[in-house]
Parts: C-alpha cells; structure tokens; sequence
C-alpha cells in the first residue's frame, strides 16, 4: 500500500510540474486595407494587423506553426525572448526563409515573463502590418493585479511603399 501510495505521488508531482505546450497556427496571407485616404496592399496573419497576441506562461513550450500563404517567402523573430539561436527567426542566418505555401513551426521554451513583439524580419513586411504582440505571464501568477490589462503597440505601418 505503501509503495501504491509513493507511485501516486510521484505521479502527481510530475503532472504538476509538466511543462504546457501552447499551440499557435498562424496563416499569412496578402490583404488589402483601408487606414487612411486609399486602400494600400498589406500583410494580415489570422485576417488581422496587428497580428495575433501570442500569450504564455513562464514555463511553457511554445509551438508555432507559420502557414505562408504569400507569393514571397517570409519568417518570424521574437524580439527580447531567451530562446535556441536556430529559433530566432533571421532568414538565411539562423533559420532558412519560409517559403510560399510552406509551413515552418517554431519550437521554444518560454523561460523568462514580460510583454514582448514579433515581427516579420523579411525585407520590409513588418511595415506591411506583419508584426504583433506577446505576454507572457510569471510562473507564480501576476503580482500586480489589475481589472484589465491594455496592449498599446507602436508600429512604423505606413500607407506608402516601404521601399
């Protein structure tokens, strides 16, 4: 009965103590908005500028998978996130670009908390709307708590060509 009751609690520690994975699909894709005088071409990820707040917890694995679904290849950096350089995002430097109509995961722990961005870092697709937000939350629970939280995100988007 004994040994039965140590097999349990082990069990349940390791359970406890397993690390998430969080899944995220995002789907790029070329759209057309409408921000000013005249509608200008744009990148959209989940049919929206910015992109999708990606949120976490200190601890889990993170796993993101990109769809491109462009005409041009493209990536994804992580900006101020601890994490493996081959995960970095910086085309033909740390990881190849992803390709039209390829999928690439991102695979990463999440190691530290804080309110991060990503952003596109090929050729000037973060201008075109390609970049978004990411929280991640202490492991032990925020120590400031609020009613709601706002994400107030700076972009350098513009209605002319980038170039």
């Amino acid at each position: 009965m004994k040994n039965y009751i140590f097999l349990l609690f082990l069990f349940f520690v390791s359970v406890t103590n397993a690390q998430k994975i969080v899944r995220y699909d995002l789907y790029v894709r070329d759209t057309i908005v409408n921000f000013g005088d005249k509608p200008k071409h744009a990148i959209a990820v989940n049919g929206q500028i910015p992109m999708p707040t990606l949120t976490f917890t200190e601890g889990d694995i993170a796993e993101i998978y990109v769809h491109n679904e462009l005409k041009e290849s493209t990536s994804l950096h992580w900006h101020g996130l601890f994490l493996p350089n081959k995960e970095d995002g910086v085309p033909n430097l740390t990881q190849m670009p992803i390709e039209p109509n390829t999928t690439h995961k991102y695979t990463f722990p999440i190691i530290q908390h804080g309110t991060h961005w990503y952003h596109s870092h090929s050729g000037l697709q973060e201008q075109s709307g390609h970049y978004g937000p990411m929280i991640i939350e202490p492991s032990g629970g925020d120590p400031i708590r609020s009613d709601r939280d706002y994400i107030l995100l700076h972009s350098d988007f513009t209605e002319h060509d980038p170039h």
